[in-house]
């Protein structure tokens, strides 16, 4: 599989990125405490599936639909699973612990594109890999101010998303590199969107919309979730994996915690020590692993 090391303009990417995805945790936690779990991810998936049906429209002649499987594990391990999750453990996991988890899913991109997909590794790969998940952690757990805490059990469940994103990327990178990006996304969208509208109706989340004095509020949230989260989110990501390689990609989970670090910063938060020795550690690690 063809990769090349990241430009300034792939850098440019995993920024953008990083800061929509960054904003996520945000959004998911206003968002769970209006609908449950489970309304609040089938609502995203909807609103995703709407978004994407144009897009798919654009796309159709330009996407190998004999490729079914792949498309479906795009839109259940990339989306599905893990924003269900993630709705789950944050009701009982803060955003700072979940983000450090979130850490995690280059670690396993490493594991299971080794394991199962045949992935070329490097020294490199391996020491970014692990440095820039310590500075994730030294820049989360030995913050005082992150306040980092949750159930273990919820917690589980975060890792296991991460799992499911390791999955997805792996997937992406070995099966579908040749689709175009935005053809990728709205494909497995366009295959599964039918179950995630009937699930929105089984799990009562249209009545709570209507319902719930801050229905409207949050379907708000939901929606950035959907719209700029799941469809523009997931586009630019599959861009990053068939521009560079599955490990650098998913290093984009590294660069979260110092988005709130720097959002924080903007709100008039002090910026410590600690904060910058971890961020410069994380970027260590990316820098590494992009080789």
């Amino acid at each position: 599989m063809p990769t090349r090391p990241p430009s300034a303009f792939d850098w440019f990417l995993m920024i953008f990125l990083a800061a929509i995805w960054g904003a996520s945790f945000f959004f998911i936690k206003h968002s769970v405490a209006i609908y449950t779990p489970m309304q609040m991810a089938m609502w995203r998936m909807v609103f995703a599936t709407v978004v994407y049906l144009p897009i798919a429209a654009v796309y159709w002649s330009k996407i190998d639909w004999r490729r079914w499987k792949p498309l479906v594990v795009v839109a259940f391990c990339g989306s599905a699973i893990p924003n269900l999750f993630f709705a789950i453990a944050q009701q009982h996991v803060n955003s700072s612990l979940a983000g450090v988890l979130n850490s995690l899913t280059p670690l396993f991109t490493l594991l299971i594109g080794t394991t199962f997909f045949a992935m070329n590794f490097s020294r490199e790969k391996v020491l970014g890999v692990v440095i820039g998940l310590a500075g994730a952690i030294i820049l989360v757990l030995f913050n005082a101010s992150s306040g980092a805490s949750g159930n273990a059990f919820f917690a589980a469940l975060c890792v296991l998303a991460t799992v499911c994103y390791a999955i997805n990327a792996n997937t992406v990178n070995t099966h579908l590199r040749d689709i175009p990006p935005a053809g990728i996304a709205s494909a497995a969208f366009v295959i599964t969107g039918g179950f995630f509208m009937i699930g929105l109706w089984l799990s009562g989340g249209w009545e709570t919309a209507w319902q719930h004095p801050d229905g409207m509020k949050g379907l708000g949230y939901i929606f950035y979730l959907g719209a700029v989260g799941t469809v523009i989110g997931s586009i630019l990501y599959y861009i990053l994996i068939q521009r560079t390689s599955a490990i650098f990609a998913t290093s984009v989970t590294y660069l979260l915690p110092i988005g709130a670090i720097a959002i924080g910063a903007l709100d008039g938060e002090a910026i410590s020590l600690i904060d910058m020795v971890g961020t410069a550690v994380i970027l260590l690690g990316v820098y590494l692993a992009r080789k």
